[in-house]
């Protein structure tokens, strides 16, 4: 029996070994679709550009890409059977929205002159103009422009530096200097004085 298993294992290796080799031979002597041939077939079935052509690791497929106006189709083809396998389509307005983000174009801001900044206020509260200060950095950018309106009050007023409207009017009192203070006292105790030196010779006279 021994005998027997020996001679069977031998004659089972041998057709393996035959099988093998016969598999290895008919694909070594298969022909395969070529890359002309494929880019043929492609551009019988499908209309656009064929952007992208690889071969597989074992290269028994292609793996194609084609993009048309609206559409990038990709798909498989099989070399040894000719025939395309897995299509998909993807639009391309959608592969846009992905890849960019759409971008804000910033807003070109032209801002109102000096001249009518300080004329705007003028129309506002009146007066005398005193100062005019830009602020860029507040949004939105300023004016604030200081205006004397009348002999004791003055008015600090905001104006939108891009539309010209009037935001805010703070009133203040205006502080005059000492010195113009003493000066008009001293030409009143003048004045009551010259007064009070008439009555009193108007007196002495009557006396």
């Amino acid at each position: 029996m021994k005998k027997l298993i020996k001679p069977v294992l031998i004659v089972i290796v041998a057709i393996l070994l035959i099988t093998l080799i016969t598999i290895i031979y008919f694909r070594s002597t298969e022909q395969l679709m070529d890359k002309n041939h494929a880019k043929t077939l492609v551009s019988e079935r499908y209309k656009g550009e064929l952007i992208k052509l690889t071969q597989s690791k074992d290269d028994r497929m292609f793996y194609v890409v084609i993009k048309d106006k609206d559409k990038n189709y990709s798909l498989e083809i099989d070399r040894k059977d000719e025939t395309i396998k897995n299509v998909t389509s993807q639009s391309i307005s959608k592969q846009v929205a992905k890849k960019q983000k759409p971008k804000k174009e910033k807003e070109k801001q032209t801002f109102i002159t000096e001249k009518r900044a300080k004329q705007i206020v003028m129309n506002e509260v009146g007066g005398t103009f005193v100062d005019i200060k830009k602020n860029e950095k507040s949004k939105p950018a300023t004016y604030t422009v200081t205006q004397h309106v009348d002999h004791d009050e003055g008015a600090m007023v905001s104006v939108n530096a891009l539309n010209g409207k009037v935001n805010s009017v703070s009133w203040f009192n205006i502080e005059r200097p000492q010195t113009d203070y003493n000066e008009e006292n001293a030409k009143k105790e003048q004045y009551y004085y010259e007064d009070d030196d008439d009555y009193d010779n108007d007196d002495y006279e009557d006396d």
